[in-house]
């Protein structure tokens, strides 16, 4: 057993995802794409832990300025403007919201700069 190594914060994030994956209905393939991701960035994995664990951010982490809650106000109005109403009602399912907060973070790091671009110019208003 020397030089066995347990990453039990790994497997306790890991399940916590397969657990969040399944109640928001995303696949398989989505989680683990996710989860690839998210090994790959330290920054990022640790706001996730963060927000696993205390369902708060740490906000120790930031995209072009953008920290995790910026991405998820952004994601919430696009959401709004896709049902065209001013707000997210009961059937607005926040843990995906920042789920996709979250895979935009990790997009983002990987280009940088789509992100920032994205927000600036994709608002979804209509233009008169």
């Amino acid at each position: 057993m020397a030089g066995l190594i347990i990453a039990s914060e790994k497997i306790r994030l890991y399940e916590y995802l397969t657990q969040l994956c399944s109640y928001i209905q995303y696949t398989d393939e989505w989680r683990d794409a996710f989860w690839e991701d998210l090994l790959k960035n330290d920054a990022v994995y640790n706001e996730f832990l963060y927000w696993a664990d205390k369902g708060d951010f740490l906000l120790a982490c930031s995209v072009g300025g953008q920290t995790i809650i910026d991405i998820l106000v952004w994601e919430m109005r696009k959401y709004n403007v896709r049902l065209d109403r001013g707000k997210n009602g009961p059937d607005c399912d926040k843990q995906a919201m920042v789920m996709e907060a979250f895979r935009e973070m990790l997009d983002s790091c990987a280009d940088g700069g789509r992100l920032e671009w994205s927000m600036e110019m994709r608002n979804g208003m209509d233009e008169i």
